[in-house]
C-alpha cells in the first residue's frame, strides 16, 4: 500500500527475501508491487525519480524514515541518491524492519 500525504510515502512492507548484505521488502507503489532494498550501511535513502519528485528532493536532502510497528521509531537520513530501485540504507531502519518481519514505513521531508 503506498500513499502520498503532504510529501509523504507510505510504504506497507513484508520482507520477501534475504540478501548477501541485508534483505528485500515487498510493498505497492502506485497499484504495482515493487521491493525496497533495506540494509544497515548508512548511505541514506535512494529513490526512483517519481518519489524524489513528489517527496520534492534531491540528493543530500533530510529525511524522516519512520517505522511503525510494536514500537515506532524515528530515523533522520539525507537521500544517498536517485536510481531505478528502492533502497533505504540505515541500521535502525533495518534492525527495525527486520526485527518484525516487516512493517508500516513512512517517508517525509525534513
Amino acid at each position: 500500500m503506498s500513499d502520498t500525504v503532504d510529501s509523504e510515502l507510505v510504504f506497507v512492507v513484508d520482507v520477501s527475501s534475504f540478501t548477501k548484505g541485508g534483505f528485500v521488502g515487498t510493498t505497492s507503489y502506485e497499484g504495482k508491487t515493487i521491493e525496497i532494498e533495506f540494509d544497515d550501511d548508512s548511505e541514506g535513502a535512494f529513490l526512483t525519480a517519481e518519489m524524489a519528485k513528489r517527496l520534492k528532493s534531491k540528493k543530500g536532502t533530510g529525511l524522516s524514515v519512520i517505522v511503525e510497528e510494536e514500537k515506532s521509531s524515528i530515523s533522520k537520513v539525507e537521500v544517498g541518491g536517485i536510481r531505478s530501485s528502492v533502497r533505504l540504507s540505515d541500521p535502525k531502519v533495518y534492525y527495525a524492519v527486520g526485527k518484525e518481519g516487516g512493517a508500516v514505513v513512512r517517508i517525509r521531508r525534513t
